[in-house]
C-alpha cells in the first residue's frame, strides 16, 4: 500500500503491538516524552491523511491523540506520561481496521467488474492517476470489442470518438434507446454525449499528458466508467445489423 501515511501507520503498528504485548504479560513499560511526542506526530498525521477515505476515523484520531497519554502533575515534575489504557483500546480498533485497508475501497462492490478488476488494485495502492486513466481505457476496450462483435470482419474506427459514432450515434449499430418517444431519442443522445466527453475531457488528456488527478477526481471517474460500462451492457444490435447479420 503505497500511501502518504504508510510509514506512520508502520510505526503506530509496531509501537500498539509492543504495547499490547507489555499489557498482556502484565509487563511494566514507561512511555518517555520522546516516544509520547513520536506517537502524538504519527496520530495526528494519521488523521489528516484519512479525512477524505475515513472522516469519522479521523475525527476520533485527533480526539484520541489529545487524551491518550495522561500526567498527575506538570511535566516538570512527571516528564514520562502514563497511558491511557481505555482510550489506548480505542486506538487500537481504529489502527486495526486502517492497518489493513489504509484507503477505503468499499465503493468498488458497486462498480462494473472489468472496471473494479483493472483499477481496484491501483486504486488501494493510492496510485489514483492510474486508477483513473485504466478505467477510461478500459470502456474504450469494451468499444473495440462490441464493435468487432456487431461488425465481424470490418475495421475498427481507429480512436474512441470513431467507435462511439459507429455504435452509439442515430445511425450506430449498438442500439440502447428505441428512439420511438422523444425521451428516448434524448436518453440516446445524451449518453452519446456523455461518451464523446469523457473520453475527450479524461482518455485522451491523460494519453497525451502526465496530469495530475486527485483521490476525489479517481473516484469519480471511476465511478463514471462502471456508468459507461454498464450502457454498454443494456442494449442490443440495431434492428438493421441484425437482419444484416
Amino acid at each position: 500500500m503505497q500511501t502518504t501515511y504508510r510509514t506512520h501507520l508502520d510505526a503506530l503498528h509496531q509501537w500498539i503491538s509492543e504495547i499490547n504485548s507489555y499489557l498482556r504479560q502484565n509487563i511494566n513499560f514507561i512511555i518517555t516524552p520522546n516516544i509520547e511526542a513520536n506517537v502524538l506526530n504519527g496520530i495526528q498525521c494519521i488523521a489528516n491523511c484519512i479525512n477524505f477515505d475515513y472522516p469519522f476515523y479521523s475525527a476520533q484520531l485527533y480526539s484520541i491523540s489529545s487524551q491518550l497519554f495522561i500526567r498527575n502533575q506538570p511535566p516538570r515534575f512527571q516528564p514520562n506520561p502514563m497511558l491511557n489504557v481505555m482510550i489506548f483500546s480505542e486506538l487500537s480498533v481504529i489502527e486495526r481496521h486502517l492497518y489493513s485497508e489504509p484507503i477505503n475501497i468499499q465503493f468498488f462492490s458497486r462498480i462494473h467488474p472489468r472496471i473494479q478488476r483493472i483499477s481496484g488494485p491501483l486504486y488501494a495502492d493510492g496510485h489514483f492517476p492510474s486508477a483513473a486513466e485504466k478505467a477510461m481505457k478500459e470502456v474504450e476496450s469494451r468499444l473495440r470489442e462490441l464493435f468487432l462483435e456487431l461488425k465481424p470482419g470490418a475495421s475498427p474506427p481507429p480512436n474512441a470518438a470513431g467507435l462511439i459514432g459507429a455504435l452509439l450515434s442515430e445511425k450506430g449499430v449498438y442500439t440502447f434507446a428505441n428512439d420511438t418517444t422523444a425521451s428516448d431519442r434524448n436518453y440516446r443522445r445524451g449518453i452519446q454525449s456523455l461518451f464523446e466527453g469523457a473520453f475527450a475531457a479524461y482518455r485522451n488528456p491523460a494519453s497525451h499528458d502526465n496530469l495530475y488527478i486527485s483521490q476525489r477526481e479517481a473516484l469519480e471517474q471511476i465511478f463514471l466508467a462502471s456508468q459507461m460500462m454498464y450502457v454498454l451492457e443494456s442494449g442490443a444490435p440495431t434492428t438493421a445489423n441484425r437482419q444484416q447479420s
